[in-house]
């Protein structure tokens, strides 16, 4: 099994070739491509990112996965929902030439108090229709990502759709797509790891796997949070996952001089939960 973990290890004004050669040292063999609306949208975006590719090339680093645009419109953007679809599908076509594997995508669900499961489920299904039918159609595999709660402390009553694994299977069924499993999410949500990935079973595309305390979602690396991780890598290994050990974590808020030492971290507990799992 393959280390991986996002190009977002580092800030974005790090320049991209440097973030590969970073993780790169660290021990990663592979990326998962985090990419926005701003860089599909930017003057000359599909220069940009050819470049990228070929800086990857030169580090020797494989772009296994991706992550689809979560950047979404609002007040403070420059862009619409008809641009943020034209970037996504850009992020579609990038994924596939850069021979991703599969790409994540979220469901775009909000925490509420006035919370109608249905409605939500018929909301997400309909926001997700197009870009699953475009993926489709440029032999993109997709993985929908279970979402966080408000925390294991926060008012119950406080609910998010695609928090429980079963309201993620069924849309994810319907839409005919695989899932992406965020351990920090399902450990804020409370959800009981092992018994939600048995649920998952063959759907399971990709992982994206960070650690927290169960009330934010702050992708701490593995053993730094309470995550029970030995059921989760068992849970992984009986279900036959064969994708890559996919860390989505960072060093954007370190010092500099001590971002090379916690990605070293890093990929040692990267070797650890494999290890776990092919014990």
């Amino acid at each position: 099994m393959k280390m991986c973990v996002t190009t977002g290890i580092l800030p974005q004004n790090v320049p991209f070739g440097q973030r590969l050669s970073f993780l790169k040292r660290a021990g990663f063999e592979e990326a998962d491509f985090d990419i926005n609306a701003s860089m599909m949208l930017a003057d000359g975006w599909m220069k940009a990112f050819c470049r990228n590719l070929e800086e990857a090339k030169e580090a020797g680093i494989r772009i296994r996965y991706a992550h689809l645009p979560f950047d979404y419109p609002n007040q403070n953007t420059a862009y619409g929902w008809d641009e943020f679809y034209t970037a996504s599908c850009r992020a579609i076509d990038m994924a596939v030439l850069a021979g991703a594997d599969c790409a994540a995508i979220h469901p775009r669900t909000a925490m509420k108090r006035d919370y109608c499961a249905e409605k939500e489920h018929d909301e997400a299904l309909s926001f997700l229709r197009p870009y699953c039918d475009y993926a489709r159609h440029a032999g993109l595999s997709l993985a929908l990502e279970n979402m966080r709660g408000p925390g294991r402390s926060a008012d119950r009553t406080i609910l998010r759709y695609c928090t429980e694994t079963t309201d993620l299977i069924r849309l994810a069924d319907e839409l005919g797509i695989g899932i992406c499993w965020d351990t920090g999410h399902a450990n804020i949500s409370a959800q009981t790891q092992r018994e939600s990935l048995l649920l998952v079973g063959k759907r399971l595309k990709m992982v994206h796997v960070n650690d927290n305390w169960a009330e934010d979602d702050i992708h701490l690396a593995p053993f730094l949070g309470n995550i029970a991780w030995p059921e989760v890598m068992g849970a992984l290994k009986e279900i036959g996952y064969r994708g890559s050990m996919n860390l989505e974590v960072g060093c954007r808020r370190l010092p500099e001089g001590m971002r090379g030492a916690y990605a070293g971290y890093m990929a040692e507990s990267a070797r650890m939960l494999i290890g776990m799992m092919e014990a």
